[in-house]
């Protein structure tokens, strides 16, 4: 009993050290980001699992990999020095080796060779700037001046997403939140690896040992239902609903949260009503039939088996066809 007491303190004090230096902790289902300026590039590590991206406002999302082949006539358009090998392996036939070989060609070389190769590719993307993803570099580069995750955006498909889109991000994929607030749900935090547009330095082995070299872009998942609630299928054990400018009745189990998105929410307990705050922390819910609503949005999750009993042939049939989502 006082060796698992001293442990469960321990965990706690660690906790607590973490928030109080401003580390994340690796447990949280949901955190808010906010991209004033283009968020760092990160690997979600399989290890992690997959997490959804809800929009507060409209986003641009920077994840998902472009066909080697466009990645390869883009750079090939720089025609800068230290690229030709890199435009050669890219037009290998097997994508996913040329995107593990270009990556691994870039992110090999020493820093200060990265930081020199993305200046130059920051000045000649300025003289193509007609073409939209060299325009997007010398953008970013205006943040993140000198920085290799300038083109590491070459390889990468941007989304832009509208408030209550929902977006997945898989295991193994690079994302980065380029403008707007949006909230992360998934099982657990876990650690993102730095891959650009920060000034932590890449780590190349672990980079290339988790990459999910897939192309194509982060897929937006399609809620199903009627009136004001919305029902999205389980990932990873996470069953997520959102609650649309209205009200609804929902069967809650005993660890469901809500996080208003863009105006206040609240939920009826007994006779009285309390509040959710936009953009403001999950708020527990009480298990049984609950009453939340909102004027915006209103985002609910729990381990999927809380909220199986809301599921609607229709979100099963949703559920199914989204089976290849990672």
């Amino acid at each position: 009993m006082m060796v698992v007491h001293t442990e469960e303190v321990s965990a706690a004090g660690a906790r607590v050290r973490r928030r109080a230096r401003g580390v994340p902790d690796p447990r949280e289902r949901s955190w808010w980001l906010q991209a004033d300026h283009p968020l760092p590039l990160g690997l979600r590590r399989p290890e992690d699992g997959p997490l959804r991206l809800i929009a507060a406002t409209e986003c641009t999302v920077l994840a998902g990999f472009r066909e080697p082949t466009a990645i390869a006539a883009n750079l090939d358009r720089l025609d800068v020095h230290g690229l030709a090998d890199v435009v050669t392996v890219l037009r290998r036939p097997d994508q996913a080796e040329a995107l593990l070989y270009a990556l691994g060609l870039l992110f090999a070389t020493g820093r200060a060779a990265q930081i020199s190769l993305a200046r130059r590719v920051t000045v000649a993307a300025a003289r193509s700037a007609d073409e939209p993803v060299l325009a997007r570099v010398v953008e970013l580069a205006r943040h993140h001046g000198d920085d290799p995750g300038v083109l590491l955006s070459i390889f990468l498909h941007e989304v832009r997403i509208a408030p209550g889109d929902v977006l997945q991000i898989g295991s193994g994929m690079v994302y980065g939140l380029v403008s707007g607030r949006a909230l992360h749900v998934t099982r657990r935090r876990g650690s993102t690896i730095a891959v650009g547009l920060s000034l932590e330095p890449v780590a190349t082995g672990a980079v290339l040992q988790r990459l999910g070299a897939k192309v194509g872009p982060a897929r937006l998942v399609p809620g199903v239902g009627s009136g004001s609630l919305l029902n999205y299928p389980a990932v990873d054990g996470i069953t997520l609903a959102q609650v649309a400018s209205g009200h609804a009745q929902v069967h809650l189990g005993p660890k469901a949260v809500a996080v208003a998105l863009g105006c206040d929410g609240w939920v009826e307990e007994g006779p009285r009503r309390r509040s959710i705050l936009a953009g403001g922390p999950a708020v527990g819910l009480p298990p049984g039939l609950v009453r939340v609503g909102s004027r915006g949005r209103l985002a609910i999750f729990a381990d999927a088996e809380d909220l199986s009993d809301r599921r609607s042939p229709a979100a099963a049939e949703a559920a199914s066809a989204l089976d290849d989502v990672e």
